[in-house]
């Protein structure tokens, strides 16, 4: 056989290859994100019993007083805290970005704390000190914290870390010769602040007004714990699926909470595609701040006022963990870490269950992301298939948590689906995934499916094509080139994309607050219910343990993430 031959055969089976795995992987989006969605939005339409009622549930929805209350409360919240987060992040953004203050990293690592954490957490926190038993309400300060006020700072504090790191990246990529143009134009600080570094940040800015309302909005923890009377449109759809069993108006609730995060995601993609398309210039200079000594006191004053009251949340949290009765006795003890005696001998079951769940999303959804990333941007079959996986990719980041946990629940709850008019009975192959733990872990892949998407096609977009080129012309198989060239030029992103997956894993309640099971409760979950049960030194004890665990993974990646760009440099040298 000749060599040509070789190659054309090498070829074709390289090439059939990868018509295998698209056609998986567009099956995986159908199965796993499609199928479930259409189930949840067809319930809307439907009674209890599986009757089509047309619009009758919305009309239901929208004549009940209190459903048609949270939807208000819910848009008021969200504006309230979107306009409190951003702008505390931006005083901050901007010390870290502008200025030339001290302890800027530490000041950034503490801002990051409350993404450690569930979002109830933080509820639980402002409970220790501003609730009816509360530290500084024992004191005789009643800010009545239970409604409107509790839940919006709770939230400021769960959309503040993601807010401050948007804006430090698009303050951190200004051109240093606008702002020495300005200067020698004589442009006070004023003119140059309006004229130069908000046009320069206003799509990273968009960005961040539009991550902090949809993580608002669709927030399930915070009002969870601090709500009180005031509800939202989170806990309805809880309430409605969980409380009275009423899927198909937990379905029209599951709409509604979708809408706004659907206009963000809209919002943000047109934003996104016109910075990318005003990108820095590759001549651009780095900026470099002015020594400004009142700036930089200034400045650090304000992040530290900033970041303390982060830093208190979690001083509160420790001390209520380790105190024999928060705040009557402050003794220390560790008895509060005796989970099994709280939870009927699963507490320590809910730490592994949490770690396992953690470490399966972590390492399989990485693998995923990247292989689908690949087969997507850099694969050259089936580019229509490609283009609707594409779709799929970037649908999750559109959806609430809250929404992929109840399409999971109607779609893989069923046995089988009868075929309208012909009344065929189809089974369900994917029923026995149901109330396992395997379920947890692909709601949780699919959940954060998106972000790390996005992740993993930066890094693949700035490998040179011409390795795929080369590739094909003397009949590499596509998975040398893989293995072998992309995996190892993106591993900082592949590590990037597995802590994300871990981190976030770890501390999510929304996908899998109507998934888990008593054998299958992870700590997030088990914190909710403590909560709700009145065990809250337990509660506080158990957010230690998840803060903890996630402080010394992210130190292992950045400790390994050092280790590795040491080794770049040093081979980079002349």
């Amino acid at each position: 056989m000749s060599n040509d031959q070789v190659r054309k055969e090498r070829t074709i089976s390289s090439e059939t290859i990868l018509k295998v795995l698209t056609m998986v992987m567009l099956l995986s989006f159908l199965v796993f994100l499609l199928f479930p969605l259409i189930t949840v939005f067809s319930k809307v339409f439907q009674s209890n019993s599986g009757e089509f009622v047309g619009f009758a549930n919305f009309a239901k929805y929208f004549s009940t007083p209190s459903l048609m209350r949270s939807i208000g409360n819910s848009i008021h919240v969200s504006l309230v805290t979107t306009v409190i987060s951003v702008g505390l992040a931006f005083g901050v953004a901007y010390a870290i970005s502008r200025t030339n203050m001290p302890f800027k990293k530490g000041f950034q690592y503490i801002a990051m704390l409350p993404q450690f954490v569930p979002t109830m957490v933080h509820g639980m926190a402002l409970v220790y000190l501003f609730g009816r038993q509360g530290l500084i309400t024992k004191m005789g300060i009643d800010i009545g914290l239970y409604g409107e006020l509790g839940v919006v700072i709770a939230e400021v504090l769960y959309t503040f870390p993601q807010v401050l790191m948007v804006l430090v990246v698009a303050m951190s990529s200004a051109d240093n010769r606008l702002y020495e143009a300005a200067s020698c134009m004589g442009a006070g600080p004023g003119r140059v602040f309006f004229r130069v570094t908000l046009p320069g940040m206003k799509y990273g800015l968009i960005s961040a007004v539009t991550i902090a309302f949809t993580k608002c909005f669709t927030d399930f923890g915070a009002p969870q714990v601090v709500g009180g009377n005031f509800s939202v449109v989170a806990t309805d759809i809880y309430k409605q699926v969980l409380g009275q069993q009423n899927m198909s108006m937990g379905a029209v609730v599951g709409v509604i909470l979708t809408i706004p995060a659907i206009v963000a995601f809209i919002i943000d993609s047109i934003s996104k595609s016109k910075a990318d398309s005003e990108s820095i210039s590759s001549k651009a200079v780095a900026f470099k701040p002015v020594e400004n000594k009142k700036r930089d006191i200034g400045y650090f004053i304000y992040s530290l006022f900033v970041t303390a009251l982060i830093a208190v949340m979690f001083v509160v949290i420790a001390l209520a963990a380790f105190a024999k009765r928060w705040p009557y006795d402050l003794t220390f003890t560790l008895e509060h870490f005796d989970f099994d005696s709280v939870l009927l001998n699963s507490g320590m079951k809910a730490i592994w269950v949490s770690v396992k769940m953690s470490l399966l999303t972590a390492v399989i959804g990485g693998i995923l992301t990247f292989l689908f990333a690949y087969l997507i941007e850099k694969s050259k079959p089936m580019p229509l298939v490609r283009s609707i996986c594409r779709f799929f990719a970037m649908m999750p980041m559109a959806l609430p948590g809250m929404v992929i946990g109840l399409a999971y629940v109607m779609f893989f709850n069923k046995t089988g689906f009868t075929i309208p008019l012909i009344g065929l009975v189809i089974p369900n192959p994917f029923h026995s995934l149901y109330r396992t733990l395997a379920i947890m872990v692909i709601s949780n892949i699919v959940h954060m499916f998106s972000v790390t998407y996005i992740t993993a096609t930066t890094a693949l977009k700035k490998l040179d094509s011409e390795y795929e080129n080369v590739a094909d012309s003397m009949a590499v198989p596509f998975y040398q080139v893989f293995l072998h060239v992309s995996m190892p030029m993106s591993l900082p992103a592949i590590l990037e994309i597995i802590m994300y997956y871990f981190v976030n894993t770890m501390v999510t309640i929304s996908a899998l607050v109507f998934l888990y099971t008593v054998r299958n409760q992870p700590m997030a979950l088990a914190i909710l219910n403590m909560d709700e049960n009145g065990d809250y030194a337990a509660a506080a004890a158990m957010s230690l343990v998840i803060l903890l665990i996630n402080v010394i993974v992210r130190s292992i990646y950045e400790i390994f993430n050092y280790i590795c760009r040491r080794r770049a440099e040093k081979f980079s040298r002349p």
